[in-house]
């Protein structure tokens, strides 16, 4: 029996943390990435998951748009005051990508299996 892949969006305008996830979990996911938010707003509900990279407050603005659409969000930040903004808001699952690779992918797929 074939095994169902997920389709996960990453929002990531440096792309850097998108090319970590579809490496790592490409046995069960499929990752579309965006670099912008000017397109997706209407696909949403495609996705089993969105994981949202924040660099910057616009990209904070950006979040809050698709924030409480009805797909699980894991939102990843390095950066101190935004994460500290982050963790006040409830059903937002924070990522850090600070971690070691072995850390950063435990913690994924424990967030993974929770939703």
């Amino acid at each position: 029996m074939k095994k169902m892949i997920k389709k996960g969006l990453v929002y990531d305008s440096q792309k850097g943390f998108s090319r970590f996830l579809k490496y790592e979990f490409k046995e069960d996911y499929t990752f579309d990435v965006y670099k912008n938010f000017k397109k997706f707003d209407d696909v949403i509900k495609d996705y089993y998951v969105i994981i949202f990279v924040v660099y910057s407050d616009n990209e904070l603005l950006d979040l809050m748009r698709i924030y409480k659409k009805g797909v699980p969000l894991i939102v990843s930040t390095v950066n101190k005051e935004i994460k500290s903004k982050l963790e006040k808001i409830e059903d937002l699952l924070i990522f850090d990508p600070t971690k070691v690779k072995s850390e950063m992918r435990l913690q994924l797929k424990f967030y993974f299996n929770m939703i």
